[in-house]
This record gives structure tokens, sequence and C-alpha cells, in this order.
């Protein structure tokens, strides 16, 4: 039985969007609808292209929604196309005996193609609401989609079909008519044939926007009174075509202002009620550039996460809330704030959604499982996982949340005694540090080490002792301590500890997350330095702490790692410390070197002219590169690119480099290749590697790294897999692994995020589309998808685990082409097919590319198949769109930089994934579009991160264009693994993700 009725939608619902909704289903708007359980899924015609819907039923007036029109993108609220699905459940489908009776169809309506005949005085006819046109045959045309829009409407309106045709329409019979034009090839208008271009989803532009008296004035451009309404909607002829604005039902929140608008009034909104829809507003007004509304920055407001606790030790109940300001607190993600969005200074405050997220998150790692989402309970059963919670998580949570605690749960809590590890700090000199090591009680009761190890071999519950209650240890000493003491340097003299200078910045580290009180030794913290007189640039304060620690690093341990996130100015970082080491005098070659791939070796030369424009540079690279050679003096610094390095790794052995920077380090994740053993060998004293994104495919890729800027400290690469690859992929003690990992590599990695160093950077709007395959995909994946498992069944039965490996990730391949493009699979003649019927994928690119090249948009689309950037340039030029192309074979890299970041350059730029995820500043886009999901999302962020960047003055939208039902779906819901294993490397992170197993790729591949 469902769970909603046609009375709970409609108290669920806004009246308005009840009556749009049953319109909608009425109208037999409604394409498709499944249901099972408490929830439906479905799709509802909207113009030209159908708007996908799903629903779950949380409770009578919890709808969880998900629409991709604007309405329901702004509030996440019931919209008019969930009621319309929902009311088609209901009625047993779209065709269902309880659904309203359309219009009876005379006969079922005739291919054909069609020629759409407008009279000369149609513009002034149409004035007065009024529509004649002449429908005939078109005997040398080929049929399109448009044609069947048609043909469908005029069974619906129950219209004889037939060649020719004359319609008389007015009012919302007129309008609807030229809805089903929207896109047509032959609308055309008198004797001359001319054509008549039928577009929906336009914008009323503004002549300007701007904050005014508590408000928000809008003012349009002169033309927009020419707009006429027509049936309910606002259309407006142009020379050649013909727009209509919006491209469904306009929200009341903008409904009740488009009159003026569109009359060329201005008009005065509230603040609050403006920025409560602020999303939706820009779908339907044109925002000029350099308005107010256009360069305002979103801030996530402060939040405060609560969390209330009660129960027992073997079933826990937690109440989870978001407390903003003075409101109430909310269920995480649902119900609106009250008082956000809102102004501050001359920044928005809007919810933060991150930290709530985060919240549920870090409750979901706990082992919470969700009870009641409009309630915002969780419940954690057993006595081990809450035990497990009492010991390593509440003690972390109570530092950072407001937790009240139940009287049950108090009683319940002081039943275990939890025994926690003490570090105590006895001396200090520059290559060691003396400590005593002990093991308290939280009633400060000191534990002995015979004891310690006796609860370590009893397990997670420990023991019970006397008045029943219960002895613990703490995470710290299971899964830190223990294992860590035994991977450091230290060696025990007079009854203490003694740790090497690297090791003791770990032990520093572990005091201070061991000491609640806050008493520790400060951890070491790098000396305030001036800039090198030689930098010619202003540094921010979080680059001026970067270039600081990187000096404190390299000078006391040789090597560091600086993982910034992408924008944030590693380079400019990076040139200061090279330029404070020139400033040192010492017994080398008085040389830096700079590594990097080779698409970026300008790039470097250009950052030294802007920085450091008297230092020389020279690139060794190309056939030019010995003339270079011979040149070189100390002082200069030396470029080369990571294939050069490997072929003239003899040369680069004899030299003693003041500086070794390997940019992108990345790119040396695989230890075995030619080019992480090149860097591997070379000599300096000072190392730096560079890298946004230092894990893409798993772990090895640090322990690679690492063996450049720390050599040894991350143990053999034999140890370092027995110590963590091995350990993670047992997954039981994953979440330890990761917390000694961090452990281990924090003294000399420094990653930061926008988020955290740059407030400034406007929101970041992500959305994933969901397309649908065509029937010919369906059948050539389905084709693809049975003979894939036959393969690798048969050889997982020989048990050949290596060629069962190698047919999956053959069989993906072909998979994930056939998601994309059937023009991928080298048949000519499925490359022949309409874009409708080879990819569903690429019809909805076009769609967006369209919406966002008329609305002034710049568009940043990325794929990893170089095929496929060619397939969408071709039909991007077949639509008149300008647009440029940089993949794996363009040399002219940063000459299509520079003409896409120019006011007049082209609003499409087509990137490789791969050659475009690298030193790009690409600011003037403001939409990203992954065609295809990368396995990677690490590499895909880095790869958005080209135009969501310091320095863009607008909020980036950014789509991931995924295929429902197939491997892709699969391969975005396991790359969860892989956030959690770069989340290895943060403080904040939590995980236990490792690389793509082989049943990670059996479950991509599989039935379910």
């Amino acid at each position: 039985m469902s769970g909603w009725t046609e009375s709970t939608l409609r108290k669920a619902a806004s009246w308005q969007a009840f009556k749009e909704g049953k319109s909608l289903f009425e109208r037999g708007a409604v394409v498709e609808v499944k249901q099972g359980g408490s929830a439906w899924r479905g799709s509802v015609r909207s113009g030209n292209r159908p708007l996908r819907v799903s629903v779950v039923v949380r409770s009578a007036t919890d709808f969880e929604t998900h629409c991709s029109c604007p309405a329901n993108r702004s509030t996440g609220e019931l919209c008019g196309h969930a009621v319309a699905t929902g009311l088609a459940a209901l009625a047993g489908g779209v065709g269902g005996a309880s659904a309203p009776a359309e219009k009876p169809v005379k006969s079922l309506p005739p291919v054909m193609a069609w020629e759409v005949l407008f009279p000369p005085n149609w513009q002034t006819a149409l004035g007065h609401g009024v529509l004649s046109a002449s429908l005939r045959q078109s005997a040398d045309a080929e049929r399109c989609p448009e044609d069947d829009r048609i043909s469908a409407w005029l069974g619906r309106e129950g219209v004889a079909v037939k060649s020719p045709l004359n319609l008389q329409l007015d009012g919302a019979r007129a309008s609807g008519f030229l809805d089903v034009l929207s896109g047509h090839p032959r609308v055309v208008v008198g004797k001359e044939r001319s054509l008549v271009a039928v577009s929906l989803g336009q914008r009323i532009p503004m002549a300007d926007v701007s904050r005014e008296d508590g408000g928000v004035r809008l003012v349009p451009e002169p033309e927009s009174g020419l707009w006429r309404e027509i049936g309910g909607v606002l259309w407006k002829a142009t020379d050649g075509g013909l727009d209509r604005l919006g491209a469904g039902a306009a929200p009341g929140v903008v409904a009740e202002v488009l009159g003026d608008l569109s009359g060329g009034r201005p008009v005065q909104v509230p603040m609050e009620r403006f920025l409560n829809h602020v999303d939706v507003w820009q779908d339907w007004l044109r925002i000029p550039d350099g308005s107010w509304l256009e360069v305002l920055h979103f801030i996530p407001a402060a939040v405060s996460i609560r969390l209330s606790l009660e129960g027992s030790l073997q079933y826990l109940e937690a109440g989870l809330g978001a407390q903003y300001a003075d409101s109430p607190p909310q269920v995480p993600g649902l119900g609106a704030i009250s008082g956000l969005p809102r102004m501050v200074g001359e920044r928005c405050e809007v919810r933060n959604l991150a930290a709530e997220e985060a919240a549920e998150s870090r409750l979901l790692a706990a082992g919470f499982e969700e009870e009641d989402r409009g309630a915002g309970l969780w419940v954690l059963r057993g006595e081990p996982a809450v035990i497990r919670f009492l010991t390593r998580d509440l003690p972390s949570l109570r530092d950072q949340w407001l937790v009240t605690e139940g009287p049950r749960f108090g009683v319940a809590s002081k039943q275990v005694v939890v025994v926690s590890p003490q570090i105590d700090i006895l001396g200090s000199g520059e290559d060691w540090l003396e400590f005593d090591l002990k093991f308290q009680t939280n009633a400060g009761v000191d534990i002995p080490v015979a004891e310690v190890r006796r609860l370590l071999r009893s397990g997670a519950g420990g023991v019970k002792v006397r008045g029943g209650r219960r002895v613990v240890l703490s995470d710290e000493v299971a899964e830190l301590v223990e294992p860590m003491l035994s991977e450091l340097d230290l060696r025990q003299e007079r009854g203490h500890y003694m740790a090497s200078a690297r090791s003791g910045e770990v032990v520093l580290k572990l005091q201070k997350n061991f000491d609640k009180t806050n008493k520790s030794k400060e951890l070491s913290v790098p000396v305030e330095l001036d800039l090198p007189d030689s930098l010619h640039a202003e540094l921010r304060p979080y680059q001026k702490g970067g270039f600081e620690w990187l000096a404190d690093r390299v000078e006391r341990f040789g090597g560091a790692l600086l993982a910034d996130d992408m924008g944030l100015g590693k380079t400019v970082q990076t040139i200061a410390l090279i330029e404070r080491a020139f400033s040192q005098p010492e017994n080398d070659s008085g040389l830096v070197l700079v590594v990097a791939t080779a698409s970026l070796l300008g790039n470097w030369r250009a950052e030294f002219s802007r920085f450091a424009p008297g230092r020389v540079l020279r690139i060794l690279h190309g056939s030019s590169r010995d003339a270079e050679r011979e040149k070189l003096k100390s002082g200069e610094v030396v470029v080369t690119s990571y294939g050069t390095l490997a072929r003239d790794l003899a040369w680069h052995l004899r030299q003693d480099y003041r500086c070794i920077v390997v940019d992108e380090a990345s790119l040396m994740r695989n230890p075995d290749t030619d080019h992480a053993k090149a860097v591997s060998k070379l000599r300096g004293r000072r190392r730096i590697a560079l890298s946004g994104t230092p894990i893409e495919n798993g772990i090895r890729d640090l322990w690679s790294i690492f063996r450049f800027i720390q050599p040894g400290w991350l143990g053999t690469r034999e140890e370092f897999s027995e110590r963590y690859e091995q350990a993670l992929a047992d997954g039981a003690e994953a979440a330890g692994v990761m917390r000694r990992l961090r452990l281990k590599t924090q003294p000399f990695l420094l990653r930061r995020t926008k988020e955290q160093v740059a407030p400034e950077l406007p929101s970041k709007i992500q959305i994933d589309e969901i397309c649908d395959l065509s029937a010919d995909q369906q059948s050539v994946y389905k084709e693809f998808l049975v003979e894939g498992r036959k393969r690798v069944e048969a050889m997982v039965d020989a048990k050949n685990q290596g060629a069962a490996r190698m047919q999956m990730l053959t069989t993906l391949l072909r998979l994930r082409q056939t998601c994309c493009d059937l023009a991928l699979l080298g048949s000519d003649q499925l490359k022949q097919l309409l874009i409708s019927k080879r990819s569903g994928k690429l019809q909805r690119l076009l769609e967006l590319l369209e919406e966002a090249v008329n609305g002034g948009h710049r568009v940043l689309v990325f794929s990893q198949f170089q095929k496929q950037l060619l397939e969408i340039e071709k039909c991007v030029s077949e639509r008149g769109w300008d647009s440029l192309r940089l993949d794996g074979q363009t040399r002219n890299r940063q000459q299509l930089v520079d003409k896409f970041q120019s006011p007049e350059g082209p609003p499409i730029f087509l990137i490789s994934l791969k050659a475009g995820g690298y030193g790009l500043n690409l600011t003037a886009a403001d939409t990203v579009i992954h065609y295809d999901p990368w396995w990677n999302p690490a590499a895909e962020a880095q790869a958005t991160d080209r135009a969501h960047r310091i320095g863009q003055t607008r909020p980036v939208t950014v789509y991931r264009l995924l295929t429902r039902g197939t491997v892709e779906e699969k391969v975005v819901r396991l790359q969860a693994k892989k956030r959690e294993l770069a989340a290895a490397i943060d403080e904040q992170g939590a995980g236990d993700g490792a690389g793509w197993s082989l049943e990670d790729l059996k479950r991509v591949i599989s039935e379910d």
C-alpha cells in the first residue's frame, strides 16, 4: 500500500504546486511513472524535454523530493511535477483507470514530417492572443522528434490529422501549440519561407539588479516591454524568432512580479524574500554583468551542532540538530532556517549544508542508523558498538558539538572505565625528544603497562571488574600508541623514551591529541620569516604561512609536500621558498631544479617572470636542451619535464641541487615508472612536492611521493604494504590504520582547502543530471553486459584472476562508452543514428549548452574520451556556437586559455579530463559539465576547480551527466571509497577506503 494519498499530497504541497501538478496530470503531461513501497519516480513533459522526478515519502508531511525544475532545486519542496507523478502513481500509472479521461483521439496520428507555415501578419495577430498556422507534410524532409511532438499534440487536442491542415488557435491552445514547436526546423513564414525559431526558457533581461532601501531593485531593459501574455504564458516575438519566458509554470515568488518586469516596469523586492529564492530569480531573470547580484559572495553561516543522548549500553538514541544564531535547532537538511539567507555586510550568509551533512556522516561512521528522518532521531544498537562510541567518538564530539546526556545514559556511561595514554615531555634538543608514556583511567588512576597489554588481548569490549563496571582501552591505545611506537625511530634510556627529530614531531602531535586539558607542550611552530627581496608578490596570509611552513620543513627535515587545494597558489609559495634558498650560500651546484609536466613548462616560466623577474630560468626540453645546459650558471633555475628527466638522468645525477621541486607530484604515484624512479634518485638538500591530489588511485601514491621528500620515513615498500595497504584491504582496522597514516605524514604535509583559507570564493553548486539511455543504447548496453559477464565468469572459474580483471576493465570501457555515445564504438552504422537515438546524454548536454549560451554563460565541458570531444565539437559547430578544444594532442595550450579568458572568447571550452586537469586558470567560466564520471573523484574535483578558484566572481554551477541504472551510477557510488581514502591526509577526515579491488569491479558489472 502506498504511503501517500491525494489528500496528503494536497497538504504537503503549496496550493499553487498542487494546482499545477493536478493540471499537468489531467493534461496527460506525465510521460511515465513507477512506484514501489513509499516512493515513486517518473517523468513529466515540460517544453521540449521531460523533467525527471523522484520522491520518497518519509512521513505524511515529509516528502523527500528531487526534481530538476527551478522550484524544487531552490527549496527542495514538493513541486508541481512531483504532485503530477504522485497522482499518476495513485491512478495506477500514466494510463491508469482512475486517470481523468483525455480528449478523444479520432485516430492514431500518422507518421509525418511537418512543415508549419505562419501567415505574414502572425506577429500582429499573436499580439491579440490569436495564432493561425497551416501544417503540411514535407515531402523531402526527414522526420524529426519535433514532428512527433506536433502529431502527439494534435491527437490530444482531438484534431483530425491530415495534410494540409489549418489551425485557428487562441489562449492556452495557442500557447500549448507554440510549446511543441520549440526547436522545430521547419517553421516558416510567408511566401519566402523565412524560418521562425521557437525557443523556450528565455529570461527577462535586466538593466540593473541593485541593493536598495532594505530590498533589491529589479530594473528591466526597455525591450522587456515586448512580452505578450498568451494563455497565461509570456511570449516575445523577435526578428526571425519567438521566445517563451521560462519553460514551465513560474514559481509564485516570481510570478507576482513578472507582469511588471515583462512590461518594462521596475520592481522592488524585500531583501529576505529575494534571498530566500535567489536561484529562482536567476532562472527567470538575465542578470547583467557586474551587477550587485552577479558579484554577490555566498558564505556558509556559523552553525552549532547539537547532540542529545539517552539510553543504555545496549541501545542508544541520539537526537541530532543544527542551530543557527537564535533559531531553534533544526533537523540537518530539512526545513527552513529562520533568518537565512541573510546579508552580513557585502556577503550573503546561507545555510551551512556542508557542516550539517558532515555531522550526519560522523554519526553514520560511528555506527548509528537513521531511525526517523523527520525528527532527526538516530539509534545505535549493541553493547560493543555503544562502548566503541563511548571510547572512540564521544570524547571528540564533546569538544566540537554541544552534547547533552540523559539521566539513563549518564548512569550507563559511568559503568565504563576508559584507559587512555598520557605523554609527558621531559626535554628536547635540535635532533631529539625525551618523553615518558603512562596509562591512566578517566578517574586518574595509573594502570601498569602489563595490565594494558592484558586489556589489549581482551579485545574491544574490555574486561568486567567488581561492581559490574567494564574497563576498556581508548582507541588511542589500541589503534595508535602500540602500533605507532613500533614504527617510530625510538630508543629507551634510563627508563625514558628518546625520539629522533622526525619521530618527535609525531610524539608531540600524539601528546596534543591525548591531552584534554590543553596544557601539552606546543607543537613546533614555524617562526615568522621575511619574504625575500627578490620576490615581487604580495602573498595572502595563508600563502605567507605556507611559505614559512615550507621553509621550516625543508631546513629542519629536508623535504615537504604542499597539497593545498587547487587555485590557492602553490606555485607562488614555492617560488618564495626558492628565492629564499638562493639567499643562503651553500656548498652545492647553486642550481634549483623544477620537474613538471610538459604542458606546464611554459606556466613555470610565466610565473617566475611574474613573481621573480630577476631569476634566470632555463627550460631543458626538446632538441635545444643540450645548448641550454651549456649556458647554466649558479643561481639559475632549471625546469624540465618528467619524460626528459628520465632520458637525461645521468646528467642530473651529477648535480647537487640546492632545491628540487616536483610539480603535479601525483604523476609519480606509480613507484615502478621511470619517472618516479628518476625523481627518487635526484640529489638535493631541499625536496618539495606539489600536488592538489596527492592520492589518486591508492595510498601507494603517498608512499611514492614520500620516497622523494622523506626517504625511508614510511618504511620500505614491503613494510608500507604490510602496515597500511594490506591492513586497509582487510577492513577491520581500517580507521585506525588511516589515523596512524595521517599522524605519520602530517608533519611533512600541508593540506588546506578553499573553504578554510579563502571564504571570499563564491559557492559551488553541484548538480547530478541523470540521463536515460536511448532504446538503441539500451540494446547495445545489454549485449555488452551479458557477454562481458560470461567471459569474466569463465575466467574466474578457470582461476585466472588477472585475465578476469583485464576482461572486466575491457567490459567496463565498452559499457561506459555506450553510456556516453554509440558513436564511440567504431561502427559507421551507429554513428549515423540521430543524436536522440545514439546518445541520451549527448542530447541532454546540447540542451544544457543551449541554455547556457543563450543565457550568456561560459562553459567548460570535460570528458575522458577524446573521440567524444570531437563528436561534441561537431554538434556544437552545427548549431553555430563557437568553441575551443584542448586534449592530449594540443600544442598551443596557453593560446587557447588566453582566448577563452578574453571577454570576446568562445562560450564553450571542450577539455580532455587528463589534459585539462593541471595548471589551467579558466575563471571566465561559470558552468562546468562533466560529461562522464571519472574513476577518481579527486581528479574530477580538480578539473572543476579550473573555474571554481580564487579570482572567480560568480557562483559556479557544476553538472555531472550520469546515465540511470548503468555502471556510471555504480562508479559514482564506489567513488565514496576514494573520498575516504583521500581523507587519510586530512586531520578532519576519516575513512576506510582502499583502491579499486577485484570485488569492486565485480560489483560494478553485477546485476543489482
